[in-house]
């Protein structure tokens, strides 16, 4: 694993499950051989298969199938979600359910564009926090959250109870996923429940 990329907001992505160790085979975008195929979601008319890691750094795959790796992203206290759209041959931008003026944003690119995305039961949303994308650390159950002994800020916990109707933890139901994520600048941890 010496020569793979390592990306800014999913640093564990080769332990995560969104990247399979393979016999050496060629990459479908660059050709180049890999152990690593890219095995999390791709947004894209096309089927896509076989990338290797470097193709999803670059954002190779997402310009030459017109994709997007991402279902969903919290920016600016909105959800926000990219397509591409066919008859026009842009990329269109929604706040909810309403279309918006395409954000000019590195950090935004990086994560729709370069950043593998995270495997869940029901569509990924990726969470930020100080106005910066959270590094995404993984998917936990009730159980091991509480053996990590996470402390979740007030802030959190209120976002809990607005978004998923739950006052605290121990209302997740045992079958519901839970997606761990961290804020890069103070290290506080972000909560996102995949209900099955």
């Amino acid at each position: 694993m010496n020569n793979l990329p390592i990306f800014k907001y999913q640093p564990k992505a080769y332990d995560v499950g969104v990247f399979k160790k393979v016999p050496a085979q060629n990459c479908s975008i660059c050709n180049k051989e890999t152990d690593y195929i890219y095995t999390g979601p791709f947004y894209s008319i096309d089927e896509v298969d076989n990338v290797c890691p470097w193709c999803i750094y670059e954002g190779t795959v997402t310009k030459q199938y017109n994709g997007v790796l991402q279902a969903a992203v919290e920016y600016k206290d909105k959800l926000l979600s990219v397509t591409y759209d066919d008859e026009s041959n842009e990329y269109l931008y929604f706040i909810g359910y309403d279309e918006v003026e395409p954000f000019q944003d590195d950090k935004l690119e990086e994560l729709l564009f370069r950043t593998p995305g995270y495997i869940s039961w029901q569509e990924p949303q990726w969470l930020s926090h100080c106005d910066e994308f959270c590094a995404y650390i993984g998917y936990v159950n009730k159980s091991e959250l509480s053996a990590m002994k996470i402390d979740l800020r007030d802030e959190e916990l209120f976002a809990i109870k607005e978004n998923y109707g739950i006052d605290t933890l121990d209302q997740v139901s045992e079958d519901s996923g839970i997606h761990l994520f961290q804020c890069l600048t103070f290290g506080q941890h972000r909560i996102h429940i995949d209900h099955t």
